[in-house]
């Protein structure tokens, strides 16, 4: 996901109030429309989500634009409901398009339908096979395989930090002893000044001097499938083992509350020393602490914007002094997520310059002079893709950052890599629970590498978690197997244990002991099928589901019937009669391939009946406005007829053209008779047909005339729509 834009930092903007009408009135809703479009272009898309839904509302002609745009910032503000909601809009007035499927798809990952992701990412391949074809391969990679992610992830345990907010609490960084984060939470009681991309408060640095006083929370902020509440569960974080003490049960909602009816925070800023007009982002220590690489807006806007640069400062007696802006900062464009390496000979950072393969990409430069700092250089295609690459962090040797175009559960997801000779390792993704459908970004890791911080999205807002590594766990799976009939215990029963992974199977068997009892060692998130056997027995089986195993697992006893002898009685069977061919419509074709078996038909149809011609007749009677593609009143009651008839016969599928006479230029003839069609199409589905019905929706303009155009009757005739229906078996 493209959330990158989040942390580009813009200007203040005022809030516009509208009142939103049915009526429509194509001068408003162009007015709305324009006021959208640049609040939407100025990146303040809270503030132009109202004017696109004036916009529409008013009726706006030739309203694709805005309709997509109104996705597009819901999509950015994170309201992901709303946004699916508004694509699918698009998709069914306008057909698909690339941004639209890709929102889409992660949309459906998020949600955890990787089959319905999946399958709009093989359309977008269909339809886009150059230009995006690996990113969209990569999505797709991983959606068609999300099982891969969550191998061995008992080995990871997560907790909650109780210092996050409502708001948005993101990239972490370790500083002497603490850590500092980065927060748009309320400071005070009164109005703050607002961030048009959502609506919040400017983000700031905060700093908990001591990470003993970082604490864990039982209470889990949750999603709500509105947004329009916010929900505490209590709950054991649903991330480690259960325990006795253990409730998950809703204890508070509440409607949200306005702007400035948002929770006080109290937690100190870093610093009074870094101070900048808008907003700070993700920044990055030295080794020992005496500078420091931020992340801030310009203080200059460049053509209106105030777009991202990476300072530095420096610590002297206790302050934060010589901040500048580093050489390689171009003001044109966004330069964001510094991150020093071990070695401190390199700073790693994201920008959207020219040059790179889409979105935000991932560069360095060389620490030195400045002028040895002004040619970054750009990792190569392992990890830069035509998505976004986010948030790198550095660990020894290792390389920590986050991506959308590279294979992954959904969103961004944070991946590994390493230096080899002449570029870098393949990314390695992380894994469940570190990464999730939603975005997980900004790791970083204490120096024994075991616990660590980052952030994810995946209950509702930007939160930051711990996480430690504990190894890949193994836990004993036992049973008991018992006669049915005398439920005593079986010795001897042959067990065997069957485990996928990967789609590769492999077996492990064993025989009950004198007290019928079995075991087998097991891991966290491995599918098991467990088959029982014994000669005389019938034989059983089970399955242990996919999990994530917290604890050793006891299965109820398992019970094996004797086979009982069989008594064998002659019986001579009745020979079967010879099947009576049936014709019950009597129209020729025998009920047994007869696909319309009570009504006649034709042998062409499968025993259907010729329905073309009634469609040909009431084609005749579907008339537009003149020179618009909206159908005229008169024209509902023959299409509705041509909804019942297809209704009676779902095994069809149609084809719709539309034609004009040779009135006006080929070109805007078959531009309305192509609008002509979609509009019919949209008035047979709104009535309950299912796009999958219809085979091609074409529009050949003046191409096809069936009359002569020099006349009035022959030019009225060439004005028409063509409705072909097809029995398909």
């Amino acid at each position: 996901m493209k959330i990158f834009g989040f942390y580009i930092i813009l200007l203040l903007s005022f809030c516009w109030s509208t009142n939103y009408a049915q009526k429509a009135n194509p001068s408003k809703a162009t007015a709305y429309f324009h006021l959208a479009e640049k609040e939407f272009q100025d990146q303040r898309y809270t503030y132009a989500i109202p004017f696109y839904k004036a916009a529409i509302q008013y009726k706006l002609p030739a309203d694709s634009l805005a309709m997509a745009h109104l996705a597009e910032s819901f999509w950015r503000v994170k309201g992901y409901d709303s946004a699916q909601k508004y694509y699918l809009l698009f998709e069914q007035k306008f057909g698909p398009g690339f941004i639209s499927g890709q929102r889409l798809s992660e949309i459906y990952a998020s949600l955890q339908r990787y089959q319905d992701a999946a399958k709009i990412c093989e359309r977008l391949l269909r339809n886009y096979p150059t230009q995006y074809a690996t990113w969209v391969s990569s999505r797709l990679e991983g959606f068609k395989n999300p099982d891969l992610f969550f191998k061995d992830s008992s080995a990871v345990t997560i907790h909650l930090l109780k210092l996050n907010t409502k708001q948005q609490d993101f990239s972490p960084q370790y500083f002497k002893g603490g850590m500092v984060f980065v927060s748009n939470r309320y400071t005070k009681a009164n109005a703050e000044k607002e961030f048009g991309w959502d609506g919040l408060p400017f983000a700031n640095i905060f700093w908990v001097k001591d990470t003993s006083e970082l604490f864990f929370t039982d209470t889990l902020p949750a999603r709500s499938v509105s947004g329009s509440y916010n929900i505490s569960i209590k709950a054991n974080d649903d991330y480690t083992a259960r325990t006795s003490n253990d409730n998950d049960i809703i204890i508070a909602s509440s409607l949200k509350s306005g702007y400035t009816g948002g929770d006080v925070h109290r937690l100190p800023k870093f610093t009074e020393d870094l101070n900048a007009k808008y907003n700070y982002g993700p920044l990055c220590f030295n080794n020992s602490g005496t500078k420091v690489y931020f992340t801030r807006n310009t203080l200059k806007a460049y053509k209106g914007r105030y777009n991202l640069e990476i300072c530095e400062a420096t610590l002297l007696n206790n302050s934060w002094t010589n901040v500048k802006v580093l050489p390689f900062v171009d003001p044109a464009y966004d330069f964001y997520h510094p991150a020093i390496s071990t070695d401190q000979k390199k700073l790693f950072f994201c920008s959207n310059r020219p040059g790179g393969k889409g979105g935000s990409d991932i560069y360095y430069v060389d620490l030195g002079t400045d002028s040895t700092m002004k040619t970054p250089i750009a990792l190569d295609d392992k990890i830069n893709t035509a998505g976004d690459e986010l948030f790198p962090t550095v660990q020894g040797d290792t390389l920590y950052f986050s991506s959308d175009g590279l294979p992954g559960m959904g969103g961004l997801d944070i991946y590994k890599t390493a230096p080899i000779k002449n570029g870098w390792k393949t990314p390695v993704n992380l894994g469940y629970p570190i990464n999730s459908p939603y975005d997980d970004f900004g790791l970083v890791i204490n120096s024994e590498k075991e616990k660590g911080l980052f952030t994810s999205n995946r209950l509702g807002s930007d939160d930051i978690f711990a996480f430690e590594n504990t190894g890949t766990n193994l836990f004993n799976l036992t049973g008991t197997v018992l006669d049915k009939s005398t439920m005593r215990r079986l010795p001897g029963a042959k067990v065997v244990i069957i485990e996928t992974v990967n789609n590769k199977i492999s077996k492990d068997s064993l025989i009950t002991d004198i007290t019928g009892n079995f075991r087998f060692p097991i891991k966290s998130n491995h599918s098991y099928q467990l088959e029982y056997s014994k000669q005389a027995y019938t034989e059983d089986s089970g399955i242990i589901a996919k999990a994530i195993i917290v604890k050793d697992i006891d299965l109820n006893p398992v019970l094996l019937a004797p086979i009982p002898k069989p008594v064998v009685v002659a019986v001579t069977p009745a020979p079967k009669p010879a099947p009576v061919p049936k014709d019950t419509d009597g129209d020729g074709v025998d009920d047994s391939v007869d696909k319309c078996p009570t009504v006649k038909g034709t042998k062409e149809n499968f025993g259907c009946p010729d329905i073309q011609a009634r469609l040909n007749e009431l084609a005749k009677m579907v008339f537009f406005k003149t020179a618009r593609a909206e159908l005229q009143p008169e024209a509902l009651k023959p299409l509705n007829e041509v909804v019942d008839i297809l209704m009676q016969y779902p095994n069809t599928t149609l084809a719709i053209e539309g034609h004009t006479d040779n009135r006006a230029g080929a070109a805007y003839n078959k531009d309305l008779s192509q609008r002509r069609a979609n509009s019919v199409k949209a008035y047979l589905m709104a009535k309950g047909l299912k796009n999958n019905r219809f085979t091609s929706v074409v529009g050949y303009g003046l191409e096809r005339p069936i009359a002569d155009n020099n006349t009035d009757e022959g030019r009225q005739m060439n004005r028409r729509v063509y409705i072909k229906a097809t029995f398909v078996y």
